[in-house]
């Protein structure tokens, strides 16, 4: 028995029997595994992974109409030459998108990924009722200042 499960028996001798203290042991184990395992899948992200996080991120505010969520995630040139206003303006307060998911990432080189974004929009055009469509699109993503970032072209 080590030190540690020795001052753990100690502390809950009083109200452990031998047999729920095996028990007790049997636990204490498989939550010491469950959280070395835990932290094991907390190590460092590909970029292909971080780029599909953030896109992730990017393309569900777009679905909620969240433009501050969505501009805080455009690359800092593209912030610092437009607003969070013009942004809105160049794509529209409101967005038809009904859901999007990130396909695939790729990364070229180490500072630019391309993520494949699924788009499912309902099509708005006066007089008419059509259907949801799903498209694909390239989306680019550039490492800056230590994060990636969505490439928008100013």
């Amino acid at each position: 028995m080590t030190k540690f499960q020795a001052g753990f028996a100690s502390i809950l001798a009083p109200v452990l029997t031998k047999r729920s203290m095996g028990r007790a042991r049997v636990a204490l184990v498989a939550l010491a595994a469950a959280a070395i395992a835990g932290c094991a899948s907390m190590g460092p992200q590909t970029p292909e992974q971080q780029v599909e996080a953030r896109a992730k991120t990017y393309w569900n505010a777009r679905v909620k109409a969240d433009n501050k969520t969505a501009y805080s995630l455009l690359a800092p040139a593209y912030r610092g030459l437009n607003s969070e206003q013009d942004f809105v303006r160049q794509h529209g307060a409101g967005v038809n998108l009904r859901e999007a998911g990130v396909a695939k990432v790729t990364c070229e080189s180490a500072e630019r990924c391309t993520a494949r974004i699924s788009m499912t929009a309902k099509p708005m055009v006066p007089g008419l009722n059509l259907p949801l469509v799903t498209a694909y699109m390239d989306d680019t993503w550039v490492l800056e200042q230590g994060q990636w970032w969505r490439f928008q072209a100013p």
